[in-house]
């Protein structure tokens, strides 16, 4: 819809897009509200009506954001994995539901800002739906569709700053006295390698080598499809001795029986994380512990490793984070210095 405004001269302007570029025609009006409240109502062909006799026919052919956002999606399909692609068809599919039928020109900021505190997510939920919304509304402004992206003068929704919850060294240790088998081996391994639960079921015993100490991360699965790893990149992590020995142990259960390391009750390999997820939580019910999830795990590693002083580009390395902001924001839990120490070294100091 064709904005209304008024200039300094008190003159009435029709303001809108036509082929990506921006025109404010005038209508020589002096500005009254009976004359204010009718434009309104009426921008759209009184726009049309000025802007072709100033220029001619307008030839524009209208752009639906479900058209545009399918091309876009579809020739870009080649950037995404078939996991992620899948991902973002379904919220494209969701922003549908509210710009699918807009012609593109006509999307405003107060649009997007309508949508975001209507929608009912969560914060991060929001900011991943953004990152797609972006996508296809910066290619419309490349491709001089729209004169400009109405999504960058609207501000993501705050982030919610919640407690992050990880196992204790007493937890991890109730829980690997109270498991037995491949779960038991897959709890102490994982505790000291720190790796997701999408690479863990994807891991093969050929990416480990005992002689060296190393792991090699090289694929994960999700929902039953090899993929890439969330980073899109190979990693070699170390192998810490406990993790070696739950591997050795993991070795006699299905290092002769399959290629991956560990399986399902029937020896394939898993499809997604959700069986391990669930046995880890009915085991937290039964040791008496708030129940955590395999990222839980994940997290509990780094923020031991962190407690125990291990340098911090060696712990993204191992877990395959560029910065360090990630660890702190989404994966560090309260770390409890060694309170002893602190005393000891009062002890020593001479205040005479």
């Amino acid at each position: 819809m064709a904005r209304v405004t008024v200039n300094k001269f008190n003159i009435i302007i029709l303001d809108d897009t036509v082929n990506g570029k921006r025109h404010r025609l005038t209508t020589g009006k002096k500005a009254d509200d009976r004359l204010l409240s009718w434009y309104k109502k009426h921008s759209d062909e009184e726009f049309k009506r000025l802007y072709e006799h100033k220029f001619g026919s307008i030839s524009q052919k209208l752009i639906s954001f479900r058209e545009y956002g399918e091309y876009i999606l579809k020739i870009s399909d080649n950037d995404r994995s078939k996991f992620s692609q899948k991902e973002v068809m379904q919220q494209f599919n969701k922003l549908c539901e509210t710009f699918g039928d807009m012609d593109l020109s006509q999307i405003r900021a107060s649009h997007i800002l309508k949508w975001q505190n209507e929608s009912g997510f969560a914060p991060k939920t929001i900011l991943n739906y953004r990152g797609t919304l972006n996508l296809i509304l910066k290619m419309a402004l490349y491709d001089e569709i729209i004169a400009k992206n109405p999504l960058e003068v609207v501000k993501p929704p705050n982030k919610q700053y919640k407690e992050i919850y990880v196992f204790s060294q007493e937890d991890m240790k109730k829980l690997i006295d109270h498991s037995d088998g491949q779960f038991k081996n897959l709890l102490m391994f994982n505790f000291f390698a720190g790796l997701r639960g999408s690479e863990i079921i994807a891991l093969k015993w050929e990416h480990i080598d005992f002689k060296s100490e190393t792991i090699t991360i090289a694929q994960r699965v999700r929902q039953g499809d090899e993929d890439q790893t969330k980073s899109k990149r190979v990693r070699i992590i170390d192998m810490l001795p406990q993790a070696k020995e739950a591997l050795k142990r993991q070795q006699l259960l299905t290092g002769l029986k399959s290629e991956y390391a560990f399986v399902t009750q029937y020896g394939q390999r898993y499809n997604t994380e959700n069986t391990l997820t669930k046995k880890l939580k009915e085991l937290c019910i039964e040791c008496g512990i708030r129940p955590g999830t395999m990222k839980t795990l994940r997290k509990s590693c780094n923020t031991m490793l962190k407690q125990y002083g291990m340098p911090t580009d060696w712990i993204l390395d191992q877990l395959g984070h560029i910065e360090d902001g990630v660890n702190r924001e989404h994966y560090t839990g309260k770390i409890k210095p060694d309170m002893s120490k602190i005393g000891r070294v009062l002890a020593e100091l001479n205040f005479g």
